[in-house]
């Protein structure tokens, strides 16, 4: 399998990385060894963007490959690319706006995902109610009818 996190800023990989694993592999592996593999890549490129001197504002995309042996995620580290953007006077200028916005909408999408769960939870509970009084209901005629 491959993961790849599209252009992000260096701020952000690590966020963007644990969404696109629990993405692919959604049903496919354990939430724990997602996260694990996931803490594990991280670690490893945040010391390659260290070497590298890439700043948080600048703009990235991480590739790798890995295997998923036993639900364990195996990294195929010969793979691992990371493509660097330097934040450009005039076109990062534009990209930073554009990936603000971008990460204000996965905010906003994120909340709304949040609230309608909610709302999904309180409807689950209010059919439960509902059916709870039929029935009641169903027994209490069944008794007078006897």
């Amino acid at each position: 399998m491959r993961m790849s996190t599209g252009f992000v800023r260096a701020s952000r990989y690590d966020d963007k990385v644990r969404r696109v694993l629990f993405a692919l592999l959604k049903g496919k592996a354990r939430e724990d060894e997602i996260l694990r593999a996931a803490a594990e890549f991280n670690k490893k490129v945040f010391g390659i963007l260290q070497e590298k001197g890439i700043e948080k504002r600048d703009v990235i995309r991480i590739s790798c490959e890995f295997d998923l042996e036993n639900g364990k995620i195996v990294w195929k580290w010969d793979t691992l690319n990371i493509e660097h953007y330097e934040e450009a006077v005039e076109i990062g200028a534009k990209m930073s706006a554009l990936l603000a916005q971008m990460e204000e909408q996965e905010k906003f999408l994120e909340e709304a995902l949040n609230r309608l769960t909610n709302v999904a939870n309180k409807l689950r509970e209010v059919a439960d109610e509902i059916d709870t009084i039929i029935s009641e209901f169903k027994r209490r005629r069944e008794l007078v009818s006897s």
